[in-house]
């Protein structure tokens, strides 16, 4: 004994299609948006490293100037 699956009216169908269009949508956008974040994050980052890169060079290079000026 298997219950037949309910078919919505026409009227219906149309609104739970545009509801899921919508949500589809949305999540598209949420998703676009979580992206955008995420790359400016990942830039925030590599423009960090890269001012510790540049002072660690400048420590290096500082480090080594005053080892020649002590011999």
């Amino acid at each position: 004994m298997t219950s037949q699956p309910h078919i919505p009216d026409p009227e219906t169908a149309k609104r739970l299609l545009a509801s899921l269009r919508h949500s589809r949508l949305a999540m598209e956008t949420a998703t676009l948006e979580l992206e955008d974040i995420t790359m400016q994050l990942e830039n925030n980052n590599r423009q960090k490293r890269l001012v510790r890169l540049r002072q660690a060079i400048k420590d290096v290079e500082a480090e080594s100037s005053f080892l020649q000026s002590t011999r």
